[in-house]
């Protein structure tokens, strides 16, 4: 018994190890969102054209960006639905999360 338990530890502990990588490499949920208006951005804006009264849109997008990067959902779909909004796309139904 004290022979196997001995195989056991090291091969659950090599399991979890190469487990983690792969979970901890996974997009967050809002990050084909982001995706989506961006492109939807780009469209409307060739070569992160600014025109005038554009900069807090494109600030909304940046905050959507970072937000989604540090796992904050719903204050990255609010931020997506300022841009939605001005590119007249449909806004994600609250509640976010």
């Amino acid at each position: 018994m004290f022979n196997k338990l001995t195989l056991a530890i090291p091969a659950l502990a090599l399991a979890i190890g190469f487990g983690a990588p792969a979970f901890a490499a996974s997009p967050a949920p809002c990050a084909d969102d982001v995706a989506q208006v961006q492109a939807a951005w780009d469209a409307m804006y060739p070569m992160a054209m600014q025109t005038n009264g554009n900069q807090g849109i494109a600030d909304a997008l940046r905050m959507a960006k970072q937000k989604c990067q540090e796992g904050d959902t719903v204050a990255a779909q609010q931020y997506l639905n300022v841009v939605r909004s001005h590119l007249d796309m449909p806004q994600h139904p609250a509640p976010h999360n």
